[in-house]
């Protein structure tokens, strides 16, 4: 359910932004669909750096994830999570 969560965070403002400017010609919408889409994590993990709060709660909620994932056997989605917790709490650690 958390993966799905954070897929549609990732996915709606791409896919918004692309049905909105359909007016522009869908080259355009689609080049700003994915524009904004591939925006996202750089947007999220310079957020992770300025706000190291943020970080610890992504990391904290990727590890509890990534350990359900494990237990589950579902061991690629389990090291997605692991990464990902990796990563914001090494953004988090950083601008301290």
């Amino acid at each position: 359910m958390l993966l799905a969560l954070v897929a549609a965070a990732c996915l709606v403002p791409g896919a918004l932004t692309a049905w909105l400017l359909r007016g522009h010609g869908w080259g355009v919408a689609v080049l700003a669909g994915f524009g904004v889409t591939a925006a996202f994590p750089a947007v999220l993990i310079s957020g992770m750096l300025v706000f190291p709060p943020l970080g610890y709660l992504i990391g904290a909620a990727a590890t509890l994830a990534a350990l359900r994932d494990y237990d589950s056997g579902r061991l690629g989605h389990a090291t997605t999570w692991a990464t990902g917790a990796v990563v914001a709490l090494a953004c988090a650690r950083w601008s301290r």
